[in-house]
């Protein structure tokens, strides 16, 4: 049996966490003071959380089966996503508003109906289908070894998914999907989804491939640099460019394909930190792993009351961001092991988990 991997349980509860300041960044309301936030949040947040998920998916797939892991993961997923929509999302929604028309910025408070459950729903997406991407995976690179060396069929294989993800993303699905009806209400989910398959697609590589697991997870020195070096291109090319609403469809593409090659570069270059210093049962790792499905499910909600109070209570804006991130976190930490860690109904409304986590480590302390 292979050993927890503590840095790669850390750096993912760690993305879940700066979400939780993605949205607390809703206390500039509108104005764009904290697009810096959003902008460094999003080069690479969601796409290292989904190249892990990838990998932890593909690796309890096949220590379950079929069966047993799509039962477990429709629960874990679906549960706490209808949770998010159905009882958080009105009041985060409430608050949200009031927030906005009291900063009398002008600007008013739009966000798709998922809000924040996004991501559960795109993961169990990816999941429904998990045991066919991990047969066609092999199967594609063995029938493409016949040709040429393993390195280069598994490139070519993920360079044609992300090209196809491209041209979906940016040609094919905006010209025609807007013309279904109804479409309206999952076409922004839709293109989110499409857009983050192939960080997913990456972590089950680094399941099937532990050559790439080794790779990615290691030279942290190598990864540093190439992610300034990326970095620096990037900037050079913004400035360079412009708008890209000023530039031709080829550069477009081109300017996406780039994201994906910076998000992974970044998200290599975390792995191997993280595996250096921080791959061990520190207490930290530990208490914000097990507590980090929690936060994310419930931030939202404290944020949107959290910005609401502190604007009633007069703070300054840079405090109101700081404040409701950080009391939004520790909220959430208090809540997972005061509440969901406890009671069945809580494990299973937030965590998705019919047995509490207390239980099941007490379980498998006794077992063991």
């Amino acid at each position: 049996m292979e050993r927890r991997l503590y840095h790669l349980d850390f750096l993912r509860a760690v993305m879940l966490f700066i979400g939780v300041f993605y949205r607390s960044a809703h206390a500039d309301a509108g104005t764009g003071e904290y697009d810096f936030v959003r902008g460094i949040s999003g080069a690479f947040r969601m796409a290292c959380f989904f190249i892990i998920s990838g990998y932890f998916s593909a690796m309890v797939l096949e220590r379950r089966g079929d069966l047993s892991f799509l039962k477990g993961r429709m629960t874990m997923l679906a549960v706490p996503a209808l949770v998010c929509v159905l009882l958080l999302a009105p009041f985060t929604t409430e608050w949200m508003l009031a927030y906005y028309t009291e900063a009398g910025t002008g600007k008013s408070f739009k966000m798709f109906w998922m809000q924040h459950a996004w991501f559960l729903l795109s993961l169990l997406v990816f999941t429904l289908p998990l045991g066919y991407i991990l047969r066609y995976s092999r199967d594609c690179v063995r029938g493409l070894t016949a040709y040429m060396p393993l390195g280069v069929a598994r490139l070519l294989l993920f360079a044609g998914v992300v090209a196809g993800c491209v041209f979906l993303h940016q040609f094919l699905l905006p010209k025609y999907m807007w013309d279904i009806p109804w479409i309206h209400l999952v076409g922004l989910f839709v293109l989110i989804t499409v857009q983050h398959f192939p960080y997913f697609l990456l972590g089950v590589f680094m399941y099937l491939w532990k050559d790439l697991y080794r790779a990615f997870n290691n030279h942290p020195a190598l990864w540093v640099g190439l992610t300034l070096a990326c970095i620096g291109a990037a900037l050079g090319f913004e400035l360079g460019s412009g708008h890209l609403e000023n530039v031709g469809r080829g550069l477009k593409y081109l300017a996406m394909t780039y994201e994906y090659v910076l998000a992974m570069v970044i998200s290599f270059a975390l792995f191997s930190l993280s595996a250096r210093y921080l791959d061990k049962d520190f207490y930290i790792v530990r208490i914000m792993a097990q507590s980090a499905y929690t936060v994310y499910v419930v931030h939202f909600i404290l944020v949107a009351f959290l910005l609401f109070i502190l604007q009633r209570a007069g703070l300054p804006t840079d405090a109101r961001m700081v404040l409701s991130g950080i009391i939004a976190c520790a909220t959430g930490m208090l809540f997972h092991f005061a509440v969901v860690e406890r009671f069945r109904v809580a494990s299973l409304l937030f965590n998705g988990r019919l047995q509490p986590a207390a239980a099941r480590r007490a379980a498998a302390r006794t077992a063991g």
